[in-house]
């Protein structure tokens, strides 16, 4: 009887210590549940700010074309220009304009591309504007570009398309 009474001890030990590694293991699996869903959340939530900066980017060269579109017309083609909180085209650094002030972990560049077949044809080709918006996170990998995560905006503009002023 008494060897009995020491195996079911042992038993009822063996089983709370099963059931302890069970719960640790729910519990594990439920933060990193919480932990993706949270790491999801940010990553959304950064590009639904990317694409509003993109947007106000656009907006800054479409205002730059509408107050000069000799000078805008004459902009280099093909050439990267760095977009800070300013709101004004700077040229770029070859460093994903990170020498110039981001807004918040994001970097804003343009480029141009005058003359562009993909903005018409014939003789009244506008031009091209990509705005790109890149920032960077824990997702990123280690490499020499830093931002890992771009929203691309074309449109193109043309003299056309400019608001005449009464």
């Amino acid at each position: 009887m008494n060897n009995a009474m020491k195996k079911q001890k042992g038993q009822a030990l063996l089983e709370i210590l099963l059931a302890f590694s069970v719960s640790i293991l729910v519990l594990s699996a439920i933060v990193i549940a919480v932990a993706g869903s949270l790491s999801n959340a940010q990553y959304t939530k950064n590009q639904s700010l990317a694409n509003s900066y993109a947007q106000e980017g656009m907006a800054v060269v479409r205002q730059i074309r509408d107050s000069n579109w000799k000078d805008f017309s004459l902009a280099l083609s093909d050439v990267y220009y760095c977009l800070g909180p300013s709101n004004v085209l700077a040229d770029y650094d070859g460093l994903e304009c990170r020498n110039i002030d981001n807004v918040g972990i994001f970097t804003r560049k343009a480029t141009l591309k005058q003359e562009s077949s993909d903005c018409g044809s014939g003789g009244s080709k506008g031009t091209m504007v990509n705005i790109i918006v890149s920032w960077s996170d824990s997702k990123c990998p280690i490499t020499d570009n830093i931002y890992c995560h771009n929203v691309n905006l074309i449109s193109c503009f043309s003299n056309l398309d400019q608001r005449k002023e009464p």
